[in-house]
């Protein structure tokens, strides 16, 4: 059960926890710390009666003091301390407290998110925005995940089914399916692992999995109506026994020589049981690598291909440009797709960076501030949406406790703790949502930073940034007035424009750019390419 892991301090950083042990508590009365602008809302806060004051400062995103309230503790009052939250601007907010006592001082923070009104009130089933998550790997009712992402607005989640569980309890429904529909959550359910070792080659040749894919099949036709795409086994290099199996004949277990023929006919029977219950359903499959070159043309796969999976992780960089990646990635995936003549339609079902404390020893990770995560979740989604995916899901909901120094620990943009508080890239991703919904790429920017333009329902807009630092750039505006710059996490400045032109600064994290006038605004892009 979750509240079994919880570490002793909702707000402390996993790793100071680990250390120090302070007693002090914070937690926020909705799940996720998250708040709508004026939305009444109370952090607790418990300090033991061995401190004699505590000091409450409340932080915006650039560390700037809002307000410093002063609290007296009194001595064998367990009650904890009641901070009132109504903020009036949007924004990722940081409460430190500072506990004083005679012979020390202890010091911890904790961060709420106020955040634009896209909660889900029905499926969005067209929406490119989606997020990983493990709703089957904790007790869900307790830790109100769903109710998190249902504020957040983020339409899908990727997450493993327990389908053979289901049908071999004799279930009417899926629970979590259930449980996913009550939030308007659309589900790309991921299959269950099935265990390579279960496999039998028959007298063709070909590897059957029959006892699985009877089960299987009875769940796709109890969950009828519910699911318009299944996706396959997740990375089998890594999985399922796969690569143990059927190893590489050289040890490189994330090549399909070796493990992708069973894996292959794996899959081709998946596809045929889910069509024979509904031929609409689409069936996705894992394409890292030259894994779809190797389906295609040695196993006869491309018949089975509607959706092609992906996970353009670029961890090894200390500060990685996604869009000059995904530029090039997705010209090369498409062409060589139309190659092998199969579907070009590519999902990114995994994509993320990891904010863990580095132990000093080397990883192919490179641990990233909170804020840089922001940063590149937003810079992410931007571009691999203009550039060629249809969906893109962040790994992960939520941080996992895995140890301060487990890099997989910590990809999420919830912290693991009572409240499942925010970190700034959940604000961000709110804030994007409500800013990118419906808005239509139209073309890149011409300027000196990265940024594309957009046809949001009519109006103009702009996102732009750097790759790291800061740089002021300048636009030259003949008809626009004034334009309005927001910030990742929703704070807006209004600039005028003068004789012509208007400079504004541009970070590693993105500013988006409304108001310019559309003539102005047809000279600051390159139009978008249909191939793009």
């Amino acid at each position: 059960m979750l509240v079994t892991l919880m570490l002793c301090s909702a707000m402390i950083p996993v790793q100071m926890q680990e250390k120090d042990q302070v007693p002090i508590k914070i937690t926020f009365d909705q799940p996720g710390a998250l708040y709508h602008v004026k939305e009444k809302g109370t952090a607790f806060i418990q300090v033991p009666d061995s401190y004699q004051e505590v000091i409450v400062e409340l932080l915006d995103t650039d560390g700037k003091v809002l307000s410093r309230k002063s609290f007296p503790i009194e001595k064998n009052d367990h009650s904890p301390i009641y901070y009132s939250l109504k903020q009036k601007d949007l924004g990722y907010y940081t409460l430190k407290v500072i506990a004083v006592s005679g012979v020390r001082t202890d010091t911890i923070e904790g961060g709420f998110g106020v955040i634009p009104n896209v909660t889900l009130t029905k499926k969005d089933w067209d929406s490119p925005f989606g997020i990983c998550g493990h709703f089957t790997r904790y007790d869900y009712k307790k830790w109100k995940i769903a109710a998190v992402q249902q504020k957040l607005g983020i339409a899908w989640v990727r997450d493993e089914s327990n389908w053979k569980k289901v049908v071999e309890d004799g279930l009417k429904t899926d629970p979590d399916l259930d449980y996913l529909d009550s939030h308007h959550i659309c589900w790309l359910n991921l299959f269950g692992y099935i265990d390579s070792f279960n496999g039998v080659q028959n007298k063709k040749g070909s590897w059957t999995w029959d006892n699985d894919i009877s089960i299987l099949k009875k769940y796709v036709e109890l969950t009828k109506g519910h699911f318009s795409v299944f996706e396959s086994q997740n990375e089998p290099n890594n999985f399922g026994g796969w690569s143990k199996r059927w190893p590489h004949p050289e040890g490189q277990q994330w090549r399909p020589q070796g493990w992708g023929k069973p894996f292959t006919d794996l899959i081709k029977q998946m596809g045929d049981s889910i069509r024979a219950v509904d031929p609409s359903i689409q069936l996705m499959w894992q394409g890292e690598e030259e894994w779809i070159e190797y389906f295609v043309n040695e196993r006869g796969a491309a018949p089975y291909i509607d959706v092609v999976a992906i996970h353009p992780y670029v961890n090894d960089k200390i500060y990685p440009e996604t869009e000059k990646f995904a530029s090039g990635f997705y010209n090369e995936n498409k062409n060589r797709l139309k190659e092998l003549k199969v579907s070009t339609e590519m999902w990114v079902t995994e994509v993320g960076w990891t904010t863990y404390t580095s132990d000093g020893k080397p990883n192919h990770y490179v641990p990233v501030t909170e804020y840089e995560q922001a940063a590149y979740l937003v810079r992410t989604y931007l571009s691999h949406l203009y550039y060629g995916a249809k969906k893109v899901f962040w790994y992960e909901i939520a941080d996992e406790p895995f140890g301060a120094h487990n890099p997989e620990a910590f990809f999420g943009i919830l912290r693991f703790n009572e409240s499942l508080s925010v970190k700034p890239s959940a604000v961000a991703y709110s804030n994007m949502i409500h800013n990118y919904r419906y808005a239509t790429p139209i073309g890149k920017y011409t300027g000196s930073t990265y940024g594309f333009a957009y046809d949001n329902k009519g109006k103009t807009q702009m996102c732009l940034w750097i790759e790291k630092g800061h740089r002021e750039e300048t636009l030259h505006l003949q008809h626009t007035k004034k334009i309005i710059v927001t910030d990742i996490f929703g704070k807006m400045q209004q600039s005028k424009v003068v004789d012509g032109k208007v400079t504004i600064s541009v970070g590693y994290l993105p500013v988006t750019i409304t108001g310019i006038d559309k003539k102005d605004f047809e000279k600051l892009y390159i139009p978008r390419m249909i191939a793009e």
